[in-house]
């Protein structure tokens, strides 16, 4: 199917321009909430539904197919990049953190590597493939709702929601005003950290993760609990920084969630390997020429920034490119669009991997391999998946490509400054969760000096916890049972953030899912508007409080 016509309706100003607005403020809000919770929503439909909100002013019919695609496409890219503040964190938990230049040179490079990479991810999952993309399809719908239906409803209910639920992170009695309580203690069991944190993110993100995996950071939740009851393996008051088990439930759990799906990755690889020949593309992104171009714009300045400033020699960075930009990509975004999970946490340990067996075992330079996950596939695997739906209504691929190119470098800067300015206050740092951050650190030590650096137990509950990650994802691969476990990433989760977050998680869930969906009957798109408010809610509120702090308005 062709994807632009005549009758496609013109790219506009205002869509670009609010489209790179929102992908800055999406970025920054991503690098806060990131280190907070270890999960993001990567922003198409929060972009989406905030342009739709500020344009129904003008008239629900002066807002195009176009605009929409345009703007949530921007908006993902800004979203998803904020993730690599992951990187970021972990360098500084394991040495001298990275300069303002040095990530948003990182920022830059590997955000070119991955634009490249999804010109192939495109003829070969999309074109050769035909492929479920949930995530994709999910935002088509948003759009069909809203420029069809034109419903004024969900822009009242997307201000008043984010009004209310900014308003409360702010007047919560976390750094905010002490007017109400950031979290809910559980009577006796708040001694081992029992408690549910009143989350306006939690709601949201829960409701678009869905309920199952809801109940698994509530399983999560309640091992720790039990853990710091029963077995004594680390202080009552913390049972959150026992994170051993978890490391080695998500990893395992991962990588054999990769290995039941070897059909995918050997697919995957056979569609990379049968890549050339004649493209049979009615809508290119790039031509040819410009393609080979922008490839080497994007190669050799990735060559140049890997080897003058994070001290890579050639053969790692080549390395890093085509495995981690490619091959990596590929199995990630393709696990996507069967599934609508994007593999990135355990990729990110993989490439860690790979680089220390390739000579770079020390943690600095290990960490890139992490670090290049977070980067290229933000912007591959997600402008991968905006040109599904941007196929849908029949908006121009090489649109989609420029207006995502131009969000490189200011969303690199604002990652950059924003965790400059997280970093700044080492309590506040020192405090966020960051479990995929902490993740990586640990693996990023264990590759540098070996299992015998860990701490005394350690290994055992990491092996514990891997044990139990395999036979856990091998039991939720029977279709018969699968409705009726928890979801494995929930756990795994929710076995590296505190139990008041992942316990704010599932009563979020149950909330959305079951009480105002299930009894309450209220609509998807209402339900997905709110959802998407109480996630910008959380970030907006989450980054002003110590803004008023520092002008003295607190």
């Amino acid at each position: 199917m062709q994807s632009h016509n005549s009758n496609t309706p013109p790219i506009t100003a205002r869509s670009v321009l609010m489209g790179l607005v929102f992908s800055v403020l999406l970025c920054a809000m991503n690098s806060y909430l990131t280190l907070s919770f270890g999960v993001i929503e990567e922003g198409p439909t929060i972009a989406a539904l905030f342009f739709f909100a500020l344009m129904l002013p003008f008239g629900a019919k002066s807002i195009t197919a176009t605009e929409m695609v345009i703007v949530a496409t921007m908006g993902s890219a800004g979203g998803s990049l904020g993730f690599i503040s992951n990187f970021y964190a972990a360098k500084a938990m394991t040495g001298e953190p990275y300069s303002i230049l040095d990530m948003t040179l990182f920022g830059i490079v590997s955000s070119l590597v991955g634009l490249a990479m999804a010109i192939p991810l495109r003829q070969l999952l999309i074109l050769k493939e035909d492929l479920p993309w949930p995530g994709a399809k999910a935002v088509e719908t948003v759009v069909r709702t809203l420029i069809d239906q034109g419903d004024p409803r969900q822009a009242v209910i997307l201000l008043g929601s984010f009004v209310a639920l900014c308003a409360y992170v702010v007047l919560n009695d976390e750094d905010g005003y002490a007017v109400v309580p950031s979290a809910l203690a559980l009577g006796g069991l708040a001694s081992y950290g029992g408690a549910i944190a009143l989350s306006p993110f939690a709601i949201g993100s829960a409701y678009l993760m869905g309920l199952r995996t809801g109940v698994g950071f509530l399983v999560g939740a309640a091992f720790l609990m039990f853990g710091a009851h029963s077995l004594g393996f680390l202080p009552t008051d913390a049972p959150h920084k026992f994170y051993w088990p978890g490391l080695g439930f998500l990893v395992a759990s991962g990588l054999t969630a990769l290995a039941l799906n070897w059909r995918t990755i050997a697919g995957a690889l056979r569609s990379m390997i049968s890549i050339g020949g004649k493209s049979e593309d009615p809508d290119p992104p790039l031509s040819p020429k410009l393609l080979l171009a922008f490839g080497t714009v994007a190669f050799v300045s990735c060559a140049l920034v890997l080897n003058l400033r994070f001290a890579l020699n050639l053969g790692l960075v080549v390395m890093l490119v085509v495995v981690a930009g490619l091959i990596q990509n590929i199995i990630a975004t393709r696990a996507a669009a069967q599934t609508n999970f994007n593999p990135a946490r355990v990729m990110g340990i993989l490439l860690q991997g790979i680089t220390a067996l390739f000579g770079g075992s020390s943690a600095a330079v290990n960490l890139t391999g992490a670090g290049f996950v977070s980067g290229s596939g933000a912007q591959a695997s997600l402008l991968t998946a905006d040109m599904v739906y941007g196929r849908s209504f029949k908006v121009p691929s090489r649109w989609q490509f420029w207006t995502q190119t131009l969000t490189v470098v200011p969303c690199a800067l604002a990652s950059a400054y924003m965790f400059d300015w997280i970093l700044s206050d080492k309590a506040r740092f020192e405090k966020m969760p960051s479990p995929v951050a902490r993740v990586w650190a640990e693996s990023a030590n264990i590759f540098d000096k070996g299992f015998d650096a860990l701490p005394a137990g350690a290994s055992s509950w990491l092996l514990g916890g891997a044990i139990v990650g395999v036979l856990y994802t091998l039991l939720e691969h029977l279709p018969a049972v699968r409705k009726w476990l928890p979801e494995s990433t929930g756990i795994g989760l929710g076995l590296v953030l505190s139990p008041a977050l992942s316990l704010g998680f599932f009563v979020g869930s149950f909330l959305m899912w079951v009480v105002l969906g299930r009894w309450l009957k209220w609509s998807d798109a209402t339900l997905t508007t709110i959802a998407v408010a109480s996630i910008v809610a959380e970030g907006i509120g989450g980054v002003l409080k110590p803004v008023l702090h520092m002008a003295g308005l607190m």
